[in-house]
């Protein structure tokens, strides 16, 4: 009767309408976390990128993030990973983060616009994301830090807590993803189809245009084609299909 009296003292002060609980225990989480980790066949593994997707959009509408609008982002920054595979050379757990990192980064917006990307950075760190530990919350905030003006730099507290060796993977997430941005300034038009070709000196991104037209877009990617350039080792091309 104590304990069902707290409840109800919680949900009369915040105006809830019920909750759940889970009939588990920490050590059933455990084992299907690491069951679901080591083979992606199992029932487990798909329940738990389903359950650790959904906390993600969640924190993402907490602060204040329409994840239909940062969908595009997350699509193109997806399919950047898959068709750049050769290139980026990232381990396979790096789509999911990225994907992560493409839907959360403009959750600093919640506190200011002003400097958002290091908010950005400091709520994505700090909040709890079930299926994400500490270290990979911390590799998905540095992702989604560095989209304006910055770049990674190995005293940066946002790759303070990463181990050394990753430091190079979070470079080329990165450029990744602000990839992806750049290819969805014009919020007005449709999303913007995009093919990918790479060959050994040089990569194009040919754009399909929609119905307001690329140029914006265009732009966006050029200004990247040097940080590109520096991480990867190859001249990027963005071009009108």
């Amino acid at each position: 009767m104590a304990g069902a009296e707290v409840y109800a003292e919680l949900l009369d002060s915040f105006g809830l309408a019920g909750f759940r609980y889970s009939p588990l225990g920490l050590r059933d989480g455990i084992l299907a976390q690491m069951l679901a980790e080591q083979d992606a066949r199992t029932t487990a593994h798909r329940e738990f990128e389903h359950e650790r997707w959904e906390s993600v959009l969640a924190t993402a509408r907490r602060y204040g993030v329409d994840p239909k609008q940062a969908e595009p982002v997350r699509a193109h920054a997806v399919q950047l990973y898959r068709e750049l595979k050769a290139l980026h050379e990232l381990p396979a757990e790096y789509e999911s983060w990225l994907a992560a990192a493409a839907m959360l980064r403009d959750t600093g917006k919640f506190i200011n616009h002003q400097g958002h990307h290091r908010h950005s950075q400091y709520i994505v760190s700090s909040s709890e994301i079930y299926g994400l530990g500490q270290v990979q919350r911390t590799l998905v905030s540095a992702i989604a830090r560095y989209l304006g003006k910055s770049r990674p730099q190995p005293g940066d507290r946002a790759l303070r807590n990463i181990p050394a060796e990753e430091h190079k993977n979070v470079h080329r997430a990165v450029v990744l993803l602000r990839l992806a941005v750049a290819l969805n300034q014009d919020r007005a038009s449709d999303v913007l189809r995009v093919a990918v070709k790479v060959y050994p000196k040089r990569v194009y991104l040919e754009i399909e245009p929609g119905r307001t037209g690329a140029e914006l877009e265009l732009w966006s990617l050029r200004k990247e084609a040097d940080y590109f350039r520096e991480v990867f080792g190859r001249e990027l091309f963005a071009t009108l299909a």
